[in-house]
């Protein structure tokens, strides 16, 4: 049903959370499903919804998330390096390059 309200609403974080809400039976988590998809699709939440609930939950929705998109970057980065240092490991012993 997520999926289905993502496309729906054509990626849009606020019309797919909207969407799932409104449906009813299990929309609190279809509605969850959807956003997380529509944002990590690049559906940015909307600042308003997000402020409303960091001041009424009284926590911190931003530092958690940088500090998530530090550990992502820094997992990428590290990945990047063992891949391409294989590719050399595997171009000495006789073979061609894997990737560019």
């Amino acid at each position: 049903m997520a999926l289905g309200m993502l496309l729906v609403a054509g990626g849009d974080y606020r019309h797919a959370v909207l969407g799932s809400v409104n449906y009813g039976r299990d929309c609190d988590s279809i509605a969850t499903m959807a956003g997380a998809l529509a944002g990590a699709l690049g559906s940015p939440v909307p600042e308003d919804w997000a402020k409303t609930v960091a001041e009424a939950s009284r926590l911190d929705l931003w530092e958690p998330a940088r500090t998530l998109t530090g550990v992502t970057r820094e997992i990428f980065r590290r990945d990047v390096d063992r891949r391409r240092a294989h590719e050399r490991a595997f171009a000495a012993l006789g073979g061609t390059s894997c990737s560019d």
